[in-house]
């Protein structure tokens, strides 16, 4: 019973989530609103639609503004502000966000304007969605830096990029599912028996 009034509750939310979105795109196109005199209200702050959580009912937590972000990020691409970006809660909303316009402007650039709690996360999408290795450099989180250029370089094959991980252990992974296309890459693996299986596998 409790996992189906969960699932009702779910699909409930997920109407109220489409109902905000074409909400966001109407008054987006149709400009700001007025609400209780207010001119210029944003219609994603007002919107009567549930943005709690599910569990606990508590608001405030993660996932609790989830709506609200999703209609801010239709205003930031309509009008293609990246000011409205900030106003977003979720960080991975708010990352996306950023890389969107990024992408759209064809430009790292504006990943350099965004937070620090979205800035890594913008560069990384845009790195993926781009193919700009570039911007993986631009990561500050070391882990997430190397998460980026070891995926983009396997994605592309380029081992060249390999060296410019930090964590050992992933450089040699990067190697290792690069040497496909350049098996001298092979002798870069600093482990042993990981540069022996590297060496099998072109050999094969």
């Amino acid at each position: 019973m409790e996992r189906d009034n969960r699932n009702i509750i779910i699909t409930v939310l997920a109407i109220f989530l489409l109902a905000s979105i074409g909400a966001a795109v109407y008054f987006a196109q149709k400009g700001p609103v007025i609400v209780g005199g207010q001119a210029g209200a944003e219609v994603c702050g007002i919107l009567p639609i549930f943005t709690g959580q599910l569990d606990s009912g508590s608001s405030g937590g993660p996932g609790s503004f989830i709506a609200q972000d999703i209609c801010h990020m239709v205003f930031a691409n309509e009008k293609n502000d990246a000011a409205i970006c900030n106003k977003i809660k979720t960080p991975e909303f708010k990352g996306q966000c950023y890389s969107m316009l990024a992408v759209k402007s064809g430009t790292s650039d504006v990943c350099a304007g965004a937070p620090s709690d979205a800035r890594d996360r913008c560069y990384s999408q845009v790195a993926e969605r781009m193919g700009d290795p570039k911007a993986c450099e631009q990561i500050k989180i070391a882990n997430e830096r190397d998460n980026c250029i070891s995926n983009y370089a396997s994605r592309v094959g380029d081992g060249s990029l390999c060296k410019k991980i930090t964590n050992i252990g992933q450089k040699d992974s990067c190697y290792m599912n690069t040497a496909r296309n350049n098996p001298s890459l092979c002798s870069e693996i600093s482990n042993p028996n990981m540069r022996q299986d590297c060496l099998r596998n072109i050999g094969r």
